[in-house]
């Protein structure tokens, strides 16, 4: 008698502390799950950060390399248009927002553990580690620019009816000579613009792949 009671007590204990167990492992997969939505929403507006990106170092180097390749005849070239190439080579930089909060309290959490597809895991551990690398680009890209602006400023300027190209204030030349070690830095700053681009194409491509298999793993698919 006493020991059949036992064994009862002891498995409605077996069986409250297996449910317990079952609901906490539940909750957190469901915390996990709602991490990975927001980690989604940041991957979609990356992706749409990357689409300007690359259009901005995609016209930049188009205009590094117009400003190289007409280096002995600007003479010839309307000022307008030495400005309007000069000013994209230049000015044309980004800022990428490193936005890993989500990702960091995914991974700090121990929720990380709950992910079933170690692609996954694996993929958006690659993504953020490649954001540094892009963000570390960028500076390097603004820190060779900015080293041109003495040059710049001295033989670009401002007027009331040049108009503004996208975020870039157009200027135009004023005849002053650039000199040769402006235009070797140009062939540089082109070379980087070129490089930038084809990184954030190809993270645009990993995100997109990442962004499916969030989306297989919430059962958002």
């Amino acid at each position: 008698h006493y020991l059949i009671e036992f064994l009862v007590i002891l498995l409605g204990i077996t069986v409250s502390v297996t449910l317990e167990k079952n609901n906490a492992r539940q909750y957190k997969r469901e915390v996990k799950d709602q991490g990975l939505t927001r980690i989604l929403a940041n991957i979609e507006q990356d992706s749409l950060d990357f689409v300007y990106n690359i259009r901005v170092h995609t016209e930049a180097e188009t205009s590094c390399r117009w400003m190289v390749a007409h280096r002995d005849q600007l003479p010839e070239q309307h000022p307008d248009t030495i400005g309007k190439h000069c000013n994209r080579c230049i000015m044309g930089q980004t800022i990428l927002v490193h936005n890993q909060e989500e990702y960091r309290t995914l991974q700090n959490s121990g929720l990380f553990e709950f992910i079933e597809n170690d692609a996954l895991a694996r993929a958006m551990q690659n993504k953020y580690a490649e954001h540094t690398g892009l963000k570390a680009a960028e500076a390097f890209m603004l820190d060779a620019s900015t080293k041109t602006y003495p040059t710049f400023y001295r033989c670009l300027e401002s007027h009331p009816d040049i108009p503004f190209d996208g975020n870039i204030v157009l200027r135009r030349w004023n005849g002053k000579s650039f000199g040769a070690p402006f235009l070797e830095r140009l062939v540089d700053i082109s070379i980087h613009h070129g490089i930038l681009a084809r990184l954030m194409s190809t993270r645009l491509e990993k995100d997109a792949e990442l962004g499916s298999l969030i989306r297989a793993e919430i059962g958002a698919e």
